[in-house]
């Protein structure tokens, strides 16, 4: 058998519900050689029957697969662990509740082998549900990974609806990296700086939205192509303003992951400004926080702006309240994004 040139990584804590679905959509990319990709369950410290069920049904599908256990908690912990363990020379994020549709792997391959400067491919993710969706859900689709990718810049377009471009952010579900410059990254000291743990204490989030900024800071392109698509299941219990509240939180915490890429990017002298400090975050984050109340407090926005902008504050407040709890590793991640040996590695 060849080495797999694709490696679809799943990694799932406690998601027994729906992993033999996600397996099962797999199983329906039958336009490509099953020899060209290979699938990878990091299960992290499930304490259902997610290891059962996916060794299982890998086993009666003939998928190439392997599941791995990751006991320490925490998705970056079973994200490097898949990371480490991929034989394929790009990783598909593939979550344990997304169904990708067929024709996902074959465009995807088709787009690198094409294309060397892109860096990550992203997928056109969609609803997967039986239930009614509350009347807000098209506002805040993208915070639980159902939209369309969005470019910054459009740098080449095909009739065929393909597109290369650039952009800082890709989510990570469906979404799909070239192996080597992430490994690379990793050997020269990058540590990341989001960890999404769900669940009921899902404090942080975005730790994909990193992975898509340090792509972009090496100079890669991102693409897109409509045959990449796929259906995100989520449970109806998530479907409602408390549970949204948490996300928006976490989106909000996981911000501080990110924003460092773009306020430090291309930066070449030898001393870090001061704005490059918690305290500096913390009064332009609260700056925003204020700015948004007082739009709130004028009255004259309709339906969708007042939802947004309590969103907006939502995950402006989560972000206060990390650098609060975080300075001085906040601090430390801006460094080690302005500063880091990686940034040598730039692909262009």
């Amino acid at each position: 058998m060849q080495k797999a040139k694709i490696t679809l990584l799943i990694c799932t804590h406690n998601g027994q519900r729906t992993i033999q679905q996600a397996l099962e959509a797999i199983a329906t990319q039958t336009d490509v050689s099953r020899d060209c990709f290979e699938v990878l369950v990091i299960d992290n410290a499930s304490s259902d029957r997610t290891s059962e069920i996916a060794t299982s049904t890998l086993q009666r599908l003939n998928l190439n697969g392997r599941v791995l256990l990751e006991s320490r908690l925490g998705k970056i912990n079973a994200f490097l662990k898949g990371v480490d363990a991929a034989q394929g020379e790009f990783i598909s994020i593939i979550d344990d509740d997304n169904f990708i549709e067929p024709g996902f792997i074959r465009h995807t391959i088709e787009i690198f082998d094409r294309f060397p400067t892109v860096g990550i491919v992203a997928s056109s993710n969609h609803i997967f549900t039986d239930q009614p969706l509350p009347s807000w859900f098209g506002w805040v689709s993208s915070r639980y990974s159902c939209s369309q990718p969005w470019f910054q810049t459009i740098e080449k377009q095909d009739a065929d609806g393909l597109i290369v471009g650039q952009t800082p952010f890709i989510a990570g579900a469906g979404s799909t990296f070239r192996v080597k410059p992430l490994r690379d990254c990793l050997d020269n000291g990058y540590q990341f700086f989001n960890d999404a743990q769900r669940g009921k204490e899902m404090k942080v989030s975005c730790e994909d939205l990193e992975l898509s900024c340090l792509f972009y800071c090496l100079g890669y392109q991102c693409a897109h192509h409509p045959g990449i698509q796929l259906h995100h299941a989520i449970q109806v219990e998530r479907l409602n303003i408390n549970y949204l509240k948490v996300l928006c939180r976490t989106v909000g915490a996981g911000t501080l992951g990110v924003d460092p890429f773009l306020f430090t990017y291309k930066y070449s002298g030898n001393s870090l400004p001061l704005k490059w400090t918690w305290q500096w975050q913390l009064v332009s984050k609260l700056r925003r926080f204020l700015n948004l109340n007082i739009s709130q407090s004028l009255g004259d926005q309709n339906e969708e702006q007042k939802f947004r902008n309590w969103r907006d504050r939502v995950e402006c407040m989560g972000a206060i309240q990390r650098i609060l709890s975080e300075r001085g590793n906040y601090t430390r991640h801006i460094q080690q994004v302005a500063a880091g040996k990686w940034t040598e590695l730039r692909v262009r």
